[in-house]
């Protein structure tokens, strides 16, 4: 990746970390509640494919003024935690990460937190609630365009997933370059021109990809989402051409849990923390503190 100016000027500044766990060693970034401003609870945010903190400087900005500190961390297999071997994880790793650092962000282990998290993120929060380790721990979990299933659009031809199977037992480290379109995003072209310039071509793991689509079908499952039993809000944009809204709706309806809400965001695309100012602000920013708050 080059360097791009972000366009966005950070009005609160992250506290950068490094830890290692289990051969890995992770960044992350800590934006704290400015002072002045009371505490209200703290977030663990789970990035989607192929994203960076840079994404969402105006996003913690604005949760950490409303009293809510936010952690950070590159995913194993991420640009900022592995440079050199993008897209090189599992299941296992993505659960067992999650679980780490989840608990690296307990005060107390009666402590609870909130999960945020985007498209492939979104996934697997919606997952861990189901079967994580420390799923009592969470007070509420909210996803933006989770990766439920991906949109036609977007989906890999016939052959693909007809071998998908194949591929990630013979050759699960093969690079695969995921195609998606830089349009397809959000409708702020700002934020458009800067993935574009930054981002080169958007490489996965044949079995990071495998996984991740799995996740997804695997939330749809009546038997196995029978025991969400979380908080849980999840915004979507009708306009989303990566992942597909009307899965990310029947998901909801398909879980018997009572605290539940699906709000289609009319007009936005993919990536709703990086939408345009009316969007971002007036709908995704409120619903997501309303959210917070009342929980």
């Amino acid at each position: 990746m080059v360097e791009v100016e972000l366009p966005y000027k950070s009005r609160n500044e992250p506290i950068p970390g490094e830890i290692e766990y289990n051969q890995a060693k992770f960044k992350f970034f800590t934006w704290k509640v400015p002072e002045g401003i009371t505490q209200k609870g703290k977030i663990v945010y789970v990035h989607g494919f192929f994203e960076q903190s840079d994404l969402y400087h105006r996003l913690f900005d604005d949760l950490s003024e409303q009293g809510y500190e936010v952690f950070f961390f590159s995913q194993r297999g991420a640009e900022e935690t592995s440079p050199n071997k993008l897209g090189l994880t599992n299941e296992f790793h993505v659960m067992d990460d999650l679980d780490f650092f989840i608990n690296y962000n307990l005060d107390t282990p009666q402590d609870k937190i909130f999960l945020l998290g985007h498209s492939m993120g979104g996934g697997i929060i919606l997952n861990y609630v189901i079967k994580g380790k420390y799923r009592k721990n969470i007070r509420g979990v909210l996803t933006s365009g989770p990766l439920v299933k991906l949109h036609p659009k977007t989906q890999p031809n016939i052959i693909v997933r007809s071998l998908s199977n194949y591929i990630v037992l013979l050759a699960p480290n093969l690079r695969i370059d995921s195609k998606l379109k830089f349009e397809y995003l959000t409708t702020n072209p700002d934020w458009t021109e800067y993935i574009r310039k930054k981002t080169t071509k958007l490489l996965g793991s044949a079995r990071q990809f495998y996984d991740m689509f799995e996740r997804g079908e695997k939330l749809l499952d009546p038997s196995y989402n029978k025991d969400f039993q979380t908080p849980v809000l999840v915004l979507h944009g009708t306009d989303d051409n990566i992942n597909d809204p009307k899965y990310s709706e029947k998901f909801i309806n398909s879980i018997e849990f009572k605290d539940k809400e699906f709000v289609p965001v009319k007009g936005a695309k993919h990536s709703l923390f990086l939408e345009s100012e009316p969007i971002y602000r007036d709908i995704v920013l409120k619903k997501t503190v309303g959210f917070l708050n009342s929980h």
